[in-house]
This record gives structure tokens, sequence and C-alpha cells, in this order.
């Protein structure tokens, strides 16, 4: 039997951040994941050409977590192409308009709220886990065009529907760790070497320590016994005949980091093993109704797609002309060319939504986004320009547990598993804070320190649990 100072479920940000992390640090570490390629629910994939990306768009890092990550692992992170520009779409008028126009006349308004919140500490922001972004800055300023900067900024992050969706304390987190370190409110970029570069480095730390990363293999069980974890029961994804099943290898170890989500993490780890309230954490999250969801679009153009501002820009809207649904749309390959082929571009665009919702809701709602696109982008959405088009819905799995107020923080399940010595929990779905990838890799590095009993000197100035 194979025996692992730690396995690792999941070769997501997470899963291989905490996987490159301990085997720097000479645990010998096993990351095990069910899918062909790295990444999880952000990984690219190559299509006619082109090269798109499930999940992770763009990265929100401003410094001091994944990016401090690979300079730990002797690694160099490059930010590519910074986003520039933040145009809306003003449905009342039907068109684009730039964000700078909301809070032109109240610049010092927004310093004054800018300079509250960097001199605010991260722990006191525990106590706005229960309320809205804009109760926060209602203390703070009555300029709407200040709110309204914030709240888009955080749509376009978190996916949330309404100003009344997004939580304060989530955001502020994230606002002031980018104007701490970036001197701005959204931080956002794409990796040099794209995504699938990004997430093959990590792989290959954990490789180069003497570790391993195996795909196609699926963690059915963790094993614990008497409230300690002894090791996992794992099965290949390739099946010898289609009716295979439960041929189980078991590897000893007495520490597991899952990084599933709370709507897949109890398929791995059994109900009884966990506290009643644990457990009932995790199933009040892992509801339908609590998942972010978007219906959208990758389209491969001629010509760029976009609204004129730059073609870094990130576009937003609170609410489409037809479909009624807020969202974001920016140009892939304006970002970074070699997502498509020389002379064309990649579009990628989605429609949020919360919940699960039946197919026939569904499908109306790709019709009137299409619709929405065709208003939008009156010039280059058009059927001379588009070479292909490839709707997309992004539900099973969704993007993430919503940020609603009583939904984040200290209102999540503790990535440290009550009653059970050796589990641990680094998703973005348990406690955590941060922003896609960059929020599943912090996490992974609370796991980490968790794991070896103490923090790690070189992360001291980087925000983590």
């Amino acid at each position: 039997m194979a025996k692992y100072d730690v396995v690792i479920i999941g070769a997501g940000a997470a899963g291989l951040t905490a996987g490159a992390l301990l085997a720097k640090l000479g645990k010998k570490v096993l990351v095990v994941d069910r899918d062909e390629y790295l990444g999880g629910r952000a990984m690219a994939i190559p299509h006619e050409g082109y090269r798109l990306n499930l999940g992770g768009h763009l990265l929100e890092d401003s410094g001091s977590g994944i990016t401090k990550v690979f300079e730990f692992l002797g690694k160099k992170l490059e930010h590519g192409t910074v986003n520039q520009g933040l145009p809306f779409w003003d449905n009342q008028l039907g068109k684009w308009r730039p964000i700078q126009e909301r809070y032109q006349v109240d610049k010092g308004e927004l310093k004054k709220v800018i300079t509250i919140l960097c001199d605010t500490e991260f722990g006191q922001l525990d106590q706005w886990d229960h309320a809205p972004l804009r109760h926060w800055l209602l203390q703070h300023t009555q300029s709407e065009g200040v709110i309204e900067l914030f709240e888009y900024v955080a749509m376009a992050e978190c996916l949330t529907e309404h100003w009344y969706d997004h939580s304060a304390s989530d955001n502020l987190y994230v606002r002031k760790m980018h104007y701490q370190e970036k001197r701005t409110a959204g931080y956002s970029f794409w990796p040099v070497g794209g995504w699938d570069g990004l997430f093959q480095t990590l792989a290959d730390s954990v490789v180069e320590n003497g570790c391993e990363v195996r795909l196609r293999t699926q963690a059915q069980r963790v094993i614990i016994e008497r409230g300690r974890v002894v090791g996992v029961a794992l099965e290949s994804v390739d099946k010898a005949i289609p009716t295979e099943a439960f041929n189980y290898e078991i590897v000893e170890t007495e520490c597991v980091i899952s990084t599933l989500p709370v709507w897949n993490v109890l398929s791995v780890v059994r109900e009884q093993d966990l506290p009643d309230w644990y457990v009932a954490q995790i199933k009040t999250l892992a509801q339908d109704h609590f998942k972010v969801c978007w219906l959208g679009f990758y389209v491969a153009t001629h010509e760029p797609i976009y609204t004129g501002t730059h073609l870094t820009e990130l576009a937003v809207w609170f609410e489409a002309p037809h479909s009624r649904l807020p969202g974001w749309a920016f140009l892939t390959s304006g970002v970074d060319p070699s997502t498509a082929p020389e002379g064309c571009h990649l579009f990628n665009c989605g429609f949020a939504f919360q919940g699960l919702r039946p197919r026939e809701w569904i499908e109306q709602k790709f019709e009137e986004a299409e619709r929405d696109l065709a208003v939008m982008y009156p010039k280059t959405f058009t059927p001379k320009n588009i070479i292909w088009k490839r709707r997309h819905l992004v539900g099973h799995p969704p993007f993430g547990v919503i940020q609603k107020p009583c939904l984040v923080g200290r209102y999540r399940p503790d990535y440290v598993v009550p009653n059970v010595d050796g589990l641990l929990m680094a998703s973005e779905t348990f406690r955590s804070r941060g922003i896609g990838v960059d929020r599943a890799a912090r996490a992974a590095l609370t796991c980490v320190e968790q794991v070896i009993g103490h923090r790690l000197p070189e992360f001291k100035d980087s925000w983590h649990y």
C-alpha cells in the first residue's frame, strides 16, 4: 500500500497550489483529479485553433496571493495584459458609458472612502459578513457614483444580480488589497503563458520536488477511523469495461486536503464522519438556489468585438436590454492574442443568474442574450463578422456560492474540519476570501500552514486566514 504525507483531492488552483507548496516544504504529496486537464473549473481547452477557458477568465491577484506563491516556489508568474477600461451599459440611454462618468464629479468622495477602507484592519471587515456592500458605503458617502463604482466592480467579480446581493465583507477585503497593493479599485490581468501554462507550472513544481500528480483518477472516499484520516480510496476514471466499478486503490495517509466544493464534498466524505452541524452548514451552502451560474458565448470573429474603449476592457451591465440579466464581456484575444489564430479574434461573455433554472428558461435566455449582444455590439456582433459561436452554460458545476450577506466569511464551514484529525478543506466555497483562482490559492496557503503547524514568514504580508 502506497503511503503519502498528504493526499490532495483536485488539481485546480487550490489543489496544485497546496501540492506545490507542500512538496517544496519536503512533504510526500499525491495530487489527484478526475479530469484529463489541469485547472479544475478554470481549465483551458483547445478548440479549432482557439483556446477556450471554462472558468478562469482574469486573475485578480494584486501581488500578495498566487504571485507570491510562485515566488516561494522559485517560479515567476508574470502579470500580462492588465484590463484597461470598465465601460458599462446604460439601458436607459441605450449605449455604453465609461464608469468614470459616474464618479468624476465626486473624486474627493472616492478618495475619502478609499482612505477609510485602507485604514480599516482586515479583521474589522469580518463584522460586515451579515450586511450588503451598499450599507457599508452609505456610512461613509452619499455619492451614488462612488457607490456604483464599487457595485459594478463587485458584479463583474462576483456575478451577483442586485446591489443588495453584494456582501460587504467579501468585496471590501478585495478592494482594500487592490487599493493598497495596486492603487486601483479592481486589478485584473491575464497571466503570461495563459491559464494552462499557470497550472502546468504548479504541477511541474509538484513533480520537480519528487511528488505526484495523477489525472483521470477519482477520489471515491476519504477513509476515516475513530476521528482520524487514515487513507483515501482511489479509482481510475478509465474503465476496461463500461460496468467496471469499485476497483479501489487504497493509499495510506494521515492528512487529506479536499478542494471539492460544498456541493461535491459529501460524495467523498461520509456524513456520519462529520458533526451534524458542520454537515448542515455544507448542505445549506450547497443548495441549488445559492449557486452562481451564467450562460454565455465564445465567439470567434474576423474583427474584434468590444465597445471601443480598449481591446483589454472589461465591459459590464446590471441589466441587459432583453434578457434583463446582469453580465460581463471581454475580448480574450485582446488580452492574449495566442488564444485565437492570427488575424482572428475570440470574444467571451456571460449573463449571470442565481440558482439552477429549468431547461426552457435557459433556452429562452440564450435567445434573448443573442439579441442583447446584437443591440450592445451592433457593428461587430453580426453574421458577417462571426466565424463561429458556441453557447456555454456554467451551472454543472456553477461558478461558486453566491456572495450574499450571511453566506460568506464566518457563515461558511471552517477549512479545518471539526472532530476529524487530518482533514482540511481548501475550497473557495468553504471559509476563504478573495476572487476565483487567487481566492483558491489563498485558501490552499491557509491549509498548508495548518499542515506544517506554523505560518510561513514569506507570506507574512499576504492576507489569508
